[in-house]
């Protein structure tokens, strides 16, 4: 990866790749909090084995989303045959899961690519990208080096924040999602 120099829609894909080659193929179970203003937010679970394409996405007060052998389960619209890649789409909080699939790397016709790359605190990678047409207007994703996972999201005023990872055996069953208030400011740990 090239860091601390700016960078060219066309090398968006290279980067993608760069950060693919980071994850540790297992299955993963994320929680964090999702944004969307000041006084709306809900937090989440997402349990998420990429090498056998499974993902489950538990949303405080809302229905389980999931996908499993080629279909996403929606509780709005029912089974919809899609690829792995494509079942992400939707949900920008399974996508911190996999970075390397949103679609902000320059490959197609979405609006943002990356345009800086910064080493920040010990083990993280910010990730700083620019809208095509408007280069004032920016977002920015911060991925542990260690997982390759995205741990931070800021787009469009809303804010992702993953507060926990941990590796889960694959036939582990997972007790209920239980969400807690948040009582403070989640402190990054770059």
């Amino acid at each position: 990866m090239r860091f601390d120099e700016l960078l060219t829609r066309s090398d968006g894909p290279a980067i993608a790749e760069d950060l693919a080659a980071l994850r540790r193929s297992a299955r993963y179970v994320l929680e964090g909090i999702h944004q969307e203003s000041r006084q709306k937010y809900w937090q989440f679970r997402v349990d998420i084995d990429e090498a056998a394409e499974t993902w489950t996405l538990v949303r405080q007060r809302a229905k389980p989303v999931s996908y499993r052998e080629g279909v996403l389960h929606e509780p709005d619209d029912g089974p919809i045959e899609v690829s792995f890649a494509r079942s992400m789409v939707s949900s920008p909080v399974v996508r911190m899961a996999v970075p390397d699939l949103m679609l902000r790397w320059g490959r197609g016709p979405e609006s943002f690519h990356p345009i800086l790359i910064q080493h920040i605190g010990e083990h993280s990678i910010l990730v700083t990208f620019e809208h095509g047409e408007d280069p004032a207007f920016r977002t920015s994703l911060v991925i542990d080096e260690r997982a390759g996972i995205a741990r931070r999201s800021y787009e469009h005023g809303e804010a992702t924040i993953i507060t926990s990872v941990r590796t889960a055996a694959p036939d582990e069953v997972l007790p209920r999602a239980r969400f807690v208030q948040p009582t403070d400011w989640i402190r990054p740990q770059y």
